[in-house]
């Protein structure tokens, strides 16, 4: 199993991921709290996918 890499890039995805998700879970829209959860698999995937 391959290890996580934390860059500058999930930094920068996780702090406009986190906004997200709060602003989702506080309205309780519940479609858009999937939405981002999804949205933040795929690139903290591409972000680990990428070649050096």
């Amino acid at each position: 199993m391959k290890k996580i890499k934390l860059s500058t890039n999930f930094t920068v995805f996780l702090l406009f991921f986190g906004v997200a998700m709060l602003e989702a879970f506080q309205t309780h829209n519940w479609i858009k709290a999937v939405f981002w959860a999804v949205i933040g698999v795929v690139f903290l995937a591409a972000d680990n996918l990428k070649k050096a």
